[in-house]
Formats: C-alpha cells, structure tokens, sequence
C-alpha cells in the first residue's frame, strides 16, 4: 500500500479555510478546519481504491516534478466533488493541489 502525503505545496490551509469561511460557507473557523481535515482524510484513506484520471494540462503546473499530473475526485455531497491532483511514484501518491467543482469544474469541459 501506497503512502498518500500533501506536498508542502499543496495547500495553505489557512488561507482555503478562510476563504470558507469568508464565503459564507462555513460561519465557524473550527467547522471549516474539521471539513477540510474530512476531505484529506478522505483521499489519503481511499487513493488506491479510487478511480485516477489523467489530469487535463492546464493542472501541469501544480506539479512539483515533470511527472504529467493526475487526478481522483471524491464526492461530498450532491453539490460538491473534491478533486485531489498529484504525483505517483513507486513509494508514494503525493497530493499537490485540491479544489472544487464549484472553482475548477469549468476547466475539464471538453
């Protein structure tokens, strides 16, 4: 099995929970930090069990290495899918950049 780890770039969580917060998706700042806690459980506890997608190009360049990005998604609720881009290598899966439909969902129209 597969280690699953968040690149050191892959998130500023201060700054996404804030953004949900200032949103009005959350009105607490613990909730939004329990939420985005949820969704990366999520993905580190299910990457080998979810379906990998090639990730459209435009994703490229949150890559950390030259490896071609890929991506898994995860359906919260029936509004919202979670996308995890990352690398893959033999040792790890290592998550650089997570949004949502809502913000990216405009990006893999064909």
């Amino acid at each position: 099995m597969k280690k699953v780890r968040l690149s050191d770039d892959a998130l500023l969580l201060r700054e996404d929970i804030r953004a949900l917060v200032d949103k009005g998706y959350f009105s607490d700042e613990d909730y939004a930090v329990a939420y985005m806690i949820n969704v990366v459980r999520h993905f580190q506890l299910n990457a080998e069990n979810l379906v990998h997608y090639k990730a459209p190009a435009f994703f490229n360049r949150f890559g950390v290495t030259s490896v071609p990005l890929q991506y898994m998604k995860y359906i919260k609720n029936h509004k919202t899918t979670w996308y995890a881009f990352f690398e893959e290598n033999d040792e790890y899966i290592s998550i650089v950049y997570l949004n949502t439909n809502h913000a990216i969902g405009h990006l893999f129209a064909e």
